[in-house]
C-alpha cells in the first residue's frame, strides 16, 4: 500500500508558498514559419524576464511565446544560454512588473525530503504533485534528483519546488520503460546558463533560429562583437541579422560605451545612407567617450576603408582621404600614440606624400613600435624621393632589428633590399642579397626567384651564374615563354647563338605573336650571316610592334 501511495498522483493539501509558485509557471508555444511545432512548460526566474525550460522543446524553432496563468502572452526575445546534454535552456522575454518569478532554493534537497511538482494551469489551477526524493546524485557539481513518481510527458521541464516555494529542480524525461521513477536536474544548472564569448558559435544553437543574448559581462559582450563583426557583411542573411541584433542590444544596454557606435558605423559601410548614419553615431561616440583620440582614430580608419570599399576612383575618394588625415591628426593632437603615427604614415604613403610619410615612419624608431616593417616603409619613402643611399640605410636598419645572425624572419626584407639595390644599379650587391635570401628561404624558392636573380647577375656581367639560374627557372616552369626569351637574350649576349635560337624557337611555339622572340631571332641570324632569315624575323618583330625593329631592318 505504501508503494502504491508513493507511486500515485497526490492531491494532498500543499503549503501556501508552493501554491503561490504556480503564478510563475508558464505555457510555451513553439513555432516554425508560423506553424505550431509543440508546446511545453517553463518557469520564470530572476528579474530579467528569464524563463527556464527544456532545450529539446525549442529544436527547429524560429519563434516562441510564453503564456502566464493570467493569459498574458509574451514573445520570447532571446536565448540566454543552453545545455544540450542536460536538456536545459534559459530564454528571455521583455521584463514587466506583472511577471512573477520563483526564487532559487538556497540549499539542496536531500534523499527523503518531500518536494512539489508545480504544473501550468490558468487562474492558478495548475495541479501540484508531491515528489518524494529517492536519491540525489552529483553531475558537474550539481545535484541530480531521482523521485519516486511516475513521469508524464506533460510534466517535462515543470518546476520542482520545496515547501518554501523555492525552485529546486526541473523535471526531465525518463527512460521509456521506467514507470516508477522520474528525474530532475538542478534548477541552478539551468539558472546559471549564459552566453559566453565562445558559446555563440556552438552547434547547439544552429537548429534554433531565435537570436541569442549578449554575454552578461560588458567586457565579454564587447569582445564577442569584435570577434564576429565580419558577419555584418556576410552573404548569410541570418548571420547578418543576428550580428545586428547583438550590436543594437549592446548599444541599448550600454549607451555610454562609444565602442558600440563605432561598431555600428563599421557594419553599415555598404548602406546607401552610410555617411549620414555614421556621422550621427560618431557624434554620439565622441559625446560619451573618455578616449576621444580612439574615436577619431576609428573615424579615420573608417574613412580610409570607405576609399577602397565605396569610393574607388570616384569623386568621393579625395574627400574621404582628406577626412582620413583630418581625424588621424585630431587623434595625434589629443594623444600622440605611435599607432596613430603609423596609420598616418600608411595613408600618406598611399597618397604619394612620401616626405611626410617618411617623417611618420622615422618617428617610430624610438618608440614601442620600432620594427622592421616601419624601417622598410621609411626606406621605400626615401627611394620614392630619389634618396637612394638613405633608402638602403633604412633597409639595413630593418634587417638589423633581427640581430647579427641570419634568421628566416628577415628574408622578406633581404629580398626587398636586393630588388632595391638592383633598381639603383648596384647589381653585384643585389646578387649577394639574393644569395642570402636563398639561404634564408631554405629551398622554398620558385622559378620567379631564379629569374629575378638572373637579371641582376646579367646586369652585373656574372653570365655563368645567370645562365645557371635561367636554366633552373625553365626547368621549374617549362611553359613560361618569358624565361625562354630571357635565355635567348642571355645566350645572344655571350655569343652562344645556336643555344639562343633553340630557346627562342621554343618560346615562339608558346607565344607566336611576341615581338621580342622575332627581334632576338633576327639579331641571332644576322650574327650568323643569314641576312634573309634576319630580315624575315625583323619584319615579324616590326609587324608585332617592336620599337627597334625598323632601325635594325635599315641596318641589314
Amino acid at each position: 500500500m505504501l508503494l502504491l501511495c508513493a507511486g500515485s498522483i497526490h492531491a494532498a493539501k500543499e503549503p501556501k508558498a508552493v501554491a503561490n509558485a504556480r503564478k510563475a509557471v508558464i505555457s510555451l508555444l513553439i513555432y516554425s514559419d508560423g506553424n505550431l511545432l509543440r508546446s511545453g512548460t517553463g518557469v520564470f526566474v530572476g528579474e530579467n524576464g528569464d524563463i527556464l525550460s527544456s532545450y529539446s522543446l525549442f529544436a527547429g524553432a524560429d519563434s516562441a511565446v510564453a503564456i502566464d496563468p493570467t493569459g498574458r502572452v509574451r514573445g520570447i526575445k532571446r536565448i540566454v544560454g543552453a545545455d544540450d546534454i542536460y536538456d536545459c535552456i534559459k530564454v528571455r522575454v521583455d521584463w514587466d512588473k506583472k511577471i512573477f518569478s520563483i526564487p532559487m532554493a538556497a540549499t539542496e534537497a536531500a534523499a527523503g525530503n518531500i518536494l512539489y511538482l508545480v504544473s501550468y494551469g490558468t487562474k492558478k489551477s495548475g495541479p501540484i504533485e508531491t515528489l518524494p526524493v529517492a536519491a540525489v546524485d552529483k553531475i558537474s557539481g550539481n545535484p541530480y534528483y531521482t523521485f519516486t513518481f511516475p513521469m508524464q510527458e506533460r510534466f517535462l521541464s515543470a518546476p520542482v519546488v520545496n515547501e518554501q516555494g523555492e525552485l529546486v529542480a526541473l523535471m526531465q524525461s525518463s527512460a521509456e520503460n521506467d514507470t516508477i521513477n522520474s528525474y530532475g536536474v538542478a534548477a541552478s544548472l539551468a539558472c546559471n546558463l549564459q552566453m559566453g564569448v565562445l558559446e555563440y558559435s556552438s552547434s547547439k544553437f544552429k537548429n534554433i533560429d531565435i537570436p541569442c543574448a549578449l554575454p552578461a559581462a560588458q567586457k565579454d559582450a564587447l569582445t564577442l562583437l569584435y570577434l564576429i563583426q565580419g558577419k555584418a557583411y556576410s552573404s548569410d542573411e541570418k548571420e547578418k541579422r543576428d550580428f545586428n541584433i547583438l550590436l543594437n542590444d549592446y548599444i541599448s544596454e550600454y549607451p555610454d560605451s562609444y565602442e558600440g557606435y563605432i561598431l555600428r558605423v563599421n557594419s553599415s559601410l555598404n548602406d546607401a545612407d552610410f555617411l549620414e548614419k555614421a556621422q550621427k553615431d560618431w557624434a554620439r561616440a565622441l559625446a560619451v567617450s573618455d578616449k576621444p583620440d580612439d574615436v577619431h582614430y576609428n573615424i579615420s580608419m573608417t574613412y580610409r576603408t570607405a576609399v577602397y570599399e565605396l569610393a574607388k576612383d570616384s569623386a568621393e575618394a579625395k574627400a574621404y582621404t582628406d577626412s582620413t588625415l583630418l581625424h588621424i591628426d585630431k587623434a595625434i593632437a589629443i594623444k600622440p600614440e605611435p599607432l596613430y603615427k603609423q596609420f598616418k604614415g600608411q595613408q600618406l604613403y598611399e597618397t604619394g606624400n612620401y616626405a611626410a610619410a617618411f617623417e611618420c615612419y622615422a618617428s617610430l624608431s624610438s618608440t614601442s613600435m620600432r620594427s622592421a616593417d616601419n624601417f622598410a616603409y621609411a626606406a621605400k619613402c626615401k627611394e620614392a624621393l630619389g634618396e637612394y643611399d638613405a633608402a638602403i640605410a633604412y633597409m639595413d636598419s630593418a634587417i638589423a632589428t633581427y640581430g647579427s645572425l641570419p634568421v628566416a624572419a628577415m628574408a622578406p626584407f633581404v629580398i626587398e633590399r636586393a630588388t632595391m639595390k638592383h633598381r639603383q644599379g648596384r647589381s653585384r650587391e643585389a646578387v649577394l642579397d639574393y644569395n642570402l635570401y636563398e639561404q634564408l628561404a631554405s629551398g622554398n624558392l620558385n622559378a620567379h626567384f631564379y629569374f629575378i636573380r638572373e637579371q641582376a647577375e646579367y646586369d652585373a656581367k656574372m653570365f655563368r651564374q645567370a645562365l645557371d639560374d635561367i636554366e633552373t627557372a625553365i626547368r621549374m616552369s617549362p611553359n613560361d615563354y618569358g624565361f625562354l626569351i630571357e635565355k635567348g637574350r642571355l645566350c645572344y649576349r655571350v655569343k652562344m647563338v645556336d643555344e639562343a635560337i633553340a630557346a627562342l624557337e621554343a618560346a615562339r611555339l608558346l607565344a607566336p605573336e611576341n615581338p621580342d622572340v622575332y627581334y632576338i631571332l633576327g639579331r641571332c641570324h644576322a650574327v650568323k650571316g643569314d641576312t634573309v632569315k634576319a630580315k624575315e624575323f625583323m619584319l615579324k618583330a616590326k609587324e608585332y610592334g617592336h620599337y627597334d625593329a625598323e632601325k635594325q631592318l635599315e641596318a641589314l
